[in-house]
């Protein structure tokens, strides 16, 4: 559902304007500060950067595959997963070969090196999800978790909105 942007606001609106009431700031601070809870843990405990760690954890679930899908599965971007890959290269953690059908592509799994820290370090994972689970109820958790697969799915509609905006405004320019 496409939402009509307006010029600009009142003055009185903008003075009223309270950025914390929205879903978009509230989900934001929630996610930044989650995100410096897991960077905390993964950089102390497995001397891992938390992209690092989404990646190896991502890669171990899907199996070896390529960056791309990786970046997919991981709603990073391209060359945030490309780097983290090398530097999990560099930590002995994956590995990198080359895709036999596509010489262009690197096949990226995980090491036995890479399986004992995912071992050690699906614990904290383990221990923040428990913790996290003990501020709802069951019920709770589960209306959470349709929230966000809705709020998810308009985003990302948004998201598609925004990018077919931005392709009509170039092709209008041309």
């Amino acid at each position: 559902m496409a939402i009509k942007k307006s010029s600009k606001v009142s003055a009185l609106a903008l003075k009223g304007h309270s950025p914390e009431e929205l879903l978009t700031f509230q989900v934001s601070v929630l996610s930044q500060i989650l995100s410096r809870v897991v960077e905390g843990s993964v950089s102390v405990d497995l001397d891992l950067t938390s992209r690092q760690w989404r990646v190896l954890v991502i890669l171990n679930r899907i199996g070896p595959t390529t960056s791309g899908q990786v970046a997919s599965a991981t709603h990073l971007d391209h060359s945030q997963v490309s780097r983290a890959s090398y530097e999990l290269v560099e930590k002995g953690l994956i590995s990198m070969s080359s895709d036999q059908g596509d010489r262009r592509k690197q096949l990226l799994s995980v090491t036995a090196q890479g399986v004992e820290v995912l071992r050690r370090g699906i614990v904290g994972s383990q221990n923040r999800q428990a913790r996290l689970l003990a501020t709802m109820s069951e019920d709770d958790y589960k209306v959470f978790c349709s929230v966000m697969t809705r709020l998810t799915h308009e985003a990302n509609c948004m998201l598609l909105e925004a990018k077919n905006q931005s392709a009509e405004g170039k092709s209008l320019k041309k």
